[in-house]
């Protein structure tokens, strides 16, 4: 679990990952939070997340979170990894807030708790994140964090990408 001022940030286990396919009823009971009713956008993504979560343990770390607003006791999005850290020591970060807590600075949180999360792990010297290739609210949260912008990427599936970048202190 990774703790912030005010979020809690839960890793997906096959309890939570079952409780999601059940529905947010059933989530909220084995989680003990409000779960609203739109909480992710990505709901889909859930079922094949678990698929490889389940066949590859070395990504039990590194994959799904959900987020918890500690004040309200409520689920607001999900966040995590995409893997396991590269032979090079890069992980990659991605995170969704739910709109009704866009711009409240949860974002900036979830994403600064990823990063620290993952410079605590031996042999990680770098996080990454992609955002669309333009100015948008994901690209300003990752500067408030401390990534720079690196370089243009054209993904198959997404279109044009910007790459950032942190590097962990030394």
């Amino acid at each position: 679990m990774i703790l912030t001022p005010n979020l809690r940030i839960v890793p997906c286990d096959d309890t939570l990952f079952d409780a999601i396919r059940m529905g947010n009823n059933t989530l909220a009971r084995v989680m003990g939070v409000n779960v609203p009713k739109k909480w992710t956008e990505f709901r889909d993504t859930f079922t094949p997340s678990y698929h490889r979560w389940k066949a590859h343990p070395p990504l039990r770390e590194w994959w799904v979170y959900l987020i918890i607003h500690i004040p309200e006791n409520q689920l607001i999005g999900s966040c995590g990894y995409k893997g396991e850290p590269d032979s090079t020591g890069m992980v990659e970060i991605g995170y969704e807030i739910m709109p009704s807590h866009r711009l409240k600075g949860l974002g900036t949180e979830t994403a600064h708790g990823l990063v620290k999360h993952a410079f605590t792990k031996s042999g990680v010297h770098k996080v990454v994140a992609h955002t669309l290739a333009e100015e948008n609210a994901s690209g300003h949260i990752l500067q408030k964090v401390g990534f720079v912008q690196t370089e243009d990427v054209n993904d198959p599936d997404e279109g044009p990408l910007w790459r950032w970048e942190i590097k962990k202190p030394c």
